[in-house]
């Protein structure tokens, strides 16, 4: 293998949609490319085309040189069916674009409101090894199943229930209801998933795998939320995820879960005033 081919290995591309939190979005992308620029190609950043309170993100783009920026006509989310033969619907669901239009073998895909502290790409490039994911495992905080201490992300591929097993968590109990169980495949569980705040997937294998190609949903197509449906299909074709969690926090700057944030405006302006006096003291 020539050097150039063994170097493009080593790299990867990142994508990012991004909903408001400009601030944070710089902060984000500035954090990952100080700890993993030498890692990381082409950022896909995908500008959702509404913005929340007539926000401007439009100014962050002169802050990178390397950003491929695509904004889709709409936005697919929340249980929504996706025509997947057509590319314009397609790149309407989350991460979509990126991960089709990258030429990497690996892409990273990140929030727009986490703070990196160490090598995260280079460290998941050397540690995904055959898995088809490595990241965090599961919203844990949500499952019956880690309420009883049966199981955890760290432990996914230690617990292996029955539908009975699973019954007798007591359901429901937050999302999690008995009718969310399969009787056949029990686990994964509803919150069972890799998740998308900072995570690393094998793109030629996903790419395969997933529609139009495959048969498995996108990964940005959502059940209880993004991404559970793509890992419980990948994960009953029998492929692996690495558990891994370390050298970032999310979120970092508003300390409460992303959602909440966009919705309450005074919270979203301290979490973005907080962005912005922390891109103020370390990035110029």
């Amino acid at each position: 293998m020539m050097n150039s081919q063994i170097f493009e290995k080593s790299r990867a591309d990142v994508v990012i949609n991004v909903f408001g939190k400009p601030w944070q979005t710089v902060c984000t992308l500035k954090s990952l490319l100080k700890h993993s620029g030498g890692r990381i190609d082409k950022i896909f950043l995908i500008k959702e085309k509404c913005q929340p309170y007539e926000e401007n993100v439009d100014w962050i783009f002169d802050h990178f040189d390397n950003l491929i920026i695509f904004t889709p006509d709409k936005y697919t989310f929340w249980h929504k069916r996706v025509n997947w033969l057509f590319k314009k619907y397609r790149y309407r669901v989350r991460y979509q674009y990126g991960i089709e239009n990258s030429d990497k073998d690996y892409v990273f895909l990140s929030h727009n409101d986490v703070l990196y502290t160490g090598d995260i790409v280079g460290d998941m490039l050397s540690e995904i090894g055959e898995n088809i994911g490595i990241g965090q495992i599961g919203q844990c905080w949500n499952c019956p199943a880690q309420h009883e201490n049966v199981c955890s992300g760290e432990k996914f591929y230690q617990w292996n229930p029955t539908y009975d097993d699973v019954i007798k968590l007591g359901l429901p109990h937050v999302r999690t209801h008995k009718k969310m169980i399969d009787k056949k495949h029990p686990k994964p569980l509803p919150e069972c998933r890799l998740n998308e705040w900072a995570c690393l997937i094998n793109r030629k294998s996903v790419m395969r795998e997933c529609r139009p190609r495959g048969n498995s949903p996108l990964f940005g197509q959502t059940g209880v939320d993004v991404g559970e449906r793509w890992f419980k299909s990948l994960h009953l074709k029998g492929y692996k995820f690495a558990y891994y969690k370390k050298n970032y926090n999310h979120p970092y700057w508003s300390n409460i879960a992303g959602y909440p944030t966009q919705r309450k405006k005074e919270l979203y302006d301290m979490a973005e005033e907080n962005a912005k006096a922390y891109y103020l003291e370390n990035f110029t």
